[in-house]
């Protein structure tokens, strides 16, 4: 039986949904056994593990400009300095941790959710061979800062072709980059006939409907955001509906149901919930952030995307990037936000145009993805068990690797 360990971080939501969609995903395609491991939570100290999970969410909720700005600095990074990153601090921390793992429990091949458990796995393979096949995977539609310090991985999976340059421009081989497309729950493929889920839901089947998702991380403004809908709404007279999903924000969904809508207007409170791709089928048109998975699910239903703008850097990158394709607009204010409903509820043409352009970006990738580690060789860990290594010596030997590598680097020997 096929053996695979799953690295997550816990760093948002996203990293650990796309864990265990794909452990789901292999289970159900095959002969094996699948293991998920938290890399800073079980190999790193405690701070280190509050910096990536409590630290980065009081960043984007709390600190939001000063984090883009670090954001966008450490992005402009040159490539050959991937052994001196900041990331290199929290990722060389596991290596000894994530090594005996490896070895104790012998997977045929390791997929990693975050650029943490690519670095780690990077800076091991500077002095250990290990013989499973590693897979990483992104989970924008940008190559966020760090990713260059995951160069020695087998395999590094990228939302398409338009990503191959910038890949290579950071240190990745072509043969190295898999164009599968981001790896989300395979239930967001499934898309309800409109009229099907809104009889389902309790929704008129001729009126306009438009979904607002705010509550899968710690951003704060969605209620604010949807407050604007429902006045630009009302005041425009017409019949219209809204699904708000407030996911895991209970102080919102509590302020929903607490408010009174005139009569054009229908509302549908929805708090946390499976049914998304459902709700997505249903709708129009979507107001939303820009997370790669809930992203990748837009485009997976060929939603219409109006974006804010008051966003994580990675999500501006990824707003950029669905504007040049023609699925998405944004705004900034209250004013934009009335402007940019109107247009997209008005002008059915331009919905159409722009939910064909979604569909067109749209992939199967945790199918691919999982098909394509499944047909990996197994690993043979004979050789490198035979070595009898010293646990406490790793560190000590991966960092004077990690310096060699970086002079390698600076000579622009590789």
């Amino acid at each position: 039986m096929k053996k695979i360990m799953i690295l997550t971080v816990t760093a948002g939501n996203g990293h650990n949904s796309c864990a265990k969609s794909v452990k789901r995903k292999l289970e159900a395609e095959g002969e094996v056994e699948v293991k998920i491991v938290d890399l800073v939570k079980n190999f790193s100290s405690k701070l280190n593990f509050w910096t990536v999970d409590t630290g980065y969410n009081l960043a984007v909720s709390k600190m939001l400009p000063l984090y883009n700005m670090f954001y966008n600095h450490y992005k402009r990074a040159k490539p050959e300095n991937r052994y001196k990153c900041t990331a290199q601090g929290v990722a060389s921390s596991t290596v000894d941790g994530l090594l005996k793992e490896i070895l104790e429990y012998k997977p045929d091949v390791i997929f990693c959710t975050h650029f943490y458990a690519g670095i780690a796995l990077t800076d091991l393979k500077l002095v250990y061979n290990l013989p499973c096949k590693t897979v990483i995977t992104n989970l924008d539609y940008v190559n966020s800062p760090f990713w260059e310090g995951c160069v020695g991985v087998d395999y590094f999976n990228i939302p398409n072709e338009d990503f191959i340059a910038e890949c290579v421009e950071e240190g990745f081989k072509e043969s190295q980059l898999l164009t599968f497309g981001l790896p989300v729950d395979e239930r967001t493929l499934q898309a309800t006939e409109k009229s099907i889920a809104r009889k389902e839901l309790g929704l008129e089947d001729d009126v306009f409907t438009v979904m607002v998702m705010f509550g899968g991380g710690h951003w704060k403004g969605g209620f604010k955001i949807f407050k604007n809908i429902v006045k630009a709404l009302e005041k425009k007279g017409q019949k219209a509906q809204v699904i708000m999903i407030n996911g895991k924000d209970k102080s919102g969904f509590d302020k929903v149901a607490k408010m009174k809508f005139k009569d054009n207007l229908k509302v549908i409170n929805v708090g946390f919930t499976d049914k998304i791709p459902l709700y997505m089928s249903s709708a129009d048109m979507i107001v939303n952030k820009m997370g790669g998975t809930s992203l990748t699910e837009m485009l997976n239903q060929g939603l219409p995307m109006l974006i804010t703008e008051k966003i994580p850097a990675q999500e501006k990158y990824n707003l950029i990037y669905m504007k040049s394709k023609g699925v998405a607009t944004s705004f900034k204010n209250k004013k934009q936000l009335t402007e940019g409903l109107y247009k997209i509820m008005d002008d059915k043409v331009l919905r159409e145009d722009m939910g064909a352009k979604a569909y067109a970006l749209k992939t199967n990738g945790i199918e691919k993805l999982a098909k394509f580690m499944l047909d990996l060789p197994n690993a043979d860990y004979s050789q490198i068990l035979a070595e009898n290594i010293n646990f406490a010596e790793v560190k000590k030997k991966v960092k004077k690797a990690m310096k060699v590598a970086h002079k390698k680097e600076k000579k622009g020997d590789r």
